[in-house]
């Protein structure tokens, strides 16, 4: 039986459906400097680069403005994107990434390195 822990499928907290087959290269931590910013623990931060297809279609839809990610699945909201705002981290240091997932709504292999820095 395949642990999905290892493979680092990410998974709809609710269904279980997988939204995310492989992690590596699609995540990035919030900021540079070490930050006590709660958005590291919080959030799960996209590479705009090596977005999934169903997240880039959704992004495309909302032509690259604002929106929430969805599970295709369930409906469940699982995140959001914002190319509008361009917030920045809490230490004021670094702009944070414009699409997220909410670390309570999936989830997340524990063998992610450097998520939750």
């Amino acid at each position: 039986m395949p642990n999905d822990r290892r493979t680092g499928n990410v998974k709809c907290h609710k269904c279980r459906h997988i939204l995310l087959e492989d992690m590596n290269g699609t995540y990035t931590s919030v900021c540079s400097k070490s930050c006590a910013s709660n958005n590291n623990k919080n959030f799960v931060y996209l590479v705009e680069d090596n977005l999934p297809a169903w997240i880039k279609q959704k992004v495309e839809e909302e032509q690259w403005t604002k929106g929430k990610l969805h599970c295709e699945s369930c409906k469940s909201k699982l995140g959001s994107f914002d190319f509008v705002s361009g917030r920045k981290c809490d230490c004021g240091d670094s702009v944070l990434p414009p699409v997220y997932l909410v670390t309570s709504q999936v989830d997340i292999p524990i063998s992610l390195p450097n998520l939750y820095k």
